[in-house]
């Protein structure tokens, strides 16, 4: 061990726990990398108690990596909030197209019939003119 490495601290304090590296290189032991039902199992333990997941749930909140976590999922909320404002303004919207459209289809029937009373009554007007011209000439030459 060198004197100026952090290995070397850990092996004349006896209360500092072992480093990683020492504890990935040696034995599996309780607190090891390659152990992953220990924390698995401090977890359920302080999970069952309300207090205990509190205080457990605020100590992961403080690692940065809880703290990434907890980022992570007010973005989620804050995503899933926003998609349904956006689908409940997206309904709205979609009512009022399409009472638009169908107005819109109405005049246009409306428009339509009105062309086609137009060209009956022109057509009629056209007939009636033809026919007193006819009668009036009729009685003229009498």
């Amino acid at each position: 061990m060198m004197a100026g490495t952090p290995d070397s601290a850990a092996g004349t304090d006896i209360m500092r726990p072992p480093s990683v590296a020492k504890t990935r290189a040696g034995a599996k032991g309780p607190g090891s990398a390659g152990s992953g039902k220990s924390a698995t199992r401090g977890r359920r333990a302080s999970g069952a108690g309300g207090k205990a997941a509190s205080v457990q749930a605020k100590k992961t909140a403080a690692t940065p990596a809880g703290k990434s976590l907890d980022r992570a999922q007010q973005a989620l909320d804050k995503a899933a909030k926003t998609e349904k404002q956006l689908r409940a303004s997206l309904k709205k919207h979609s009512r009022a197209l399409s009472a638009a459209q169908d107005d819109l289809d109405k005049r246009h029937r409306d428009v339509k019939a009105m062309k086609s009373q137009l060209k009956t009554a022109k057509e009629s007007r056209k007939r009636a003119a033809k026919k007193l011209g006819k009668t009036s000439k009729a009685t003229t030459t009498r």
